[in-house]
């Protein structure tokens, strides 16, 4: 039901075709995108990334400067919540399993937010990827762009 649904709640947030602003997006990201062997914790300051290539967490770095975007990381749904519920943040693209998708797109409406579900090649919540042309299209469509 998960993906079923995180497509439906995407759908519901293109039809109502929201716009903001480059500083009032946010990208969402979970922590276990970062590379499990990496030393430099990122879950305070995506700034201290050091861009190895390790992950796609640089890719999602070099979209939030391309497009003048926000970027944090978050270690579980009650940080992404707290992440998204600030009141500088009018739109949120955020990046997650199926079921923290779900849940946290239900939590911010009426407030706009697309989900990209990530890919979990060793299985969940360890050194997860993401599909960057598709999160850069959701970027794209909420800074109508």
């Amino acid at each position: 039901m998960g993906r079923r649904m995180v497509r439906f709640l995407n759908f519901l947030t293109r039809v109502r075709r929201p716009r903001c602003k480059p500083e009032e997006l946010l990208i969402l990201l979970p922590s276990c995108m970062q590379n499990s062997e990496c030393r430099q914790k990122i879950t305070n300051d995506t700034a201290e990334c050091l861009r190895c290539g390790r992950c796609k967490v640089k890719d999602m770095l070099e979209l939030q400067e391309k497009y003048g975007a926000q970027c944090a990381v978050a270690t579980g749904g009650r940080i992404a919540l707290e992440l998204a519920s600030r009141s500088d943040v009018k739109g949120i693209v955020a990046v997650a399993c199926e079921k923290e998708a779900e849940e946290g797109m239900k939590a911010v409406f009426p407030k706009p937010a697309l989900a990209i579900i990530n890919i979990r090649p060793h299985g969940p919540c360890k050194d997860t990827d993401v599909d960057v042309e598709e999160v850069e299209a959701a970027i794209r469509l909420l800074l109508g762009k």
